[in-house]
């Protein structure tokens, strides 16, 4: 408490000291990007909305990787750019099952690796973005 005269100055004698307590991990980019995918619903999302969205360099990758992992599918609909050069993908859930196995797979690896996995009122939230029926897109 050398370096901190005023912190030192406010703390009573038996006053514990709480600056090891241990915290959470940051996020990840790749847990970002997929809690992202999940509350963008049926509108779905494109490549520039991850990057933007979750300031990472690529988005391109994450859809794949799932649908890899998973063994799910996405609804790719082919959209123009807003300055009208090239286009994206606008990446879609198609069912509700899969949207499941994403926030499975998000929490797994959270809880893995230290950092906050999805709570169920977030859980149900995201859900909630879905229909109830088989089909979401």
């Amino acid at each position: 408490m050398k370096n901190r005269p005023l912190q030192a100055a406010n703390r009573g004698i038996y006053a514990p000291d709480n600056t090891a307590s241990p915290e959470l991990k940051p996020a990840p980019k790749k847990h970002r990007a997929h809690c992202y995918m999940l509350r963008s619903g049926v509108n779905g999302f494109t490549e520039n909305e991850i990057l933007y969205h979750c300031r990472l360099s690529s988005g391109r990758n994450y859809p794949t990787e799932l649908e890899r992992q998973l063994d799910i599918r996405f609804e790719r609909l082919d959209e123009a750019n807003p300055d009208g050069i090239g286009s994206h993908y606008r990446y879609r859930f198609i069912c509700r099952t899969d949207v499941l196995r994403v926030i499975n797979l998000v929490n797994a690896n959270a809880s893995a690796r230290g950092y906050q996995p999805l709570t169920q009122r977030e859980i149900n939230g995201i859900l909630s973005l879905y229909p109830d029926g088989e089909q979401a897109a």
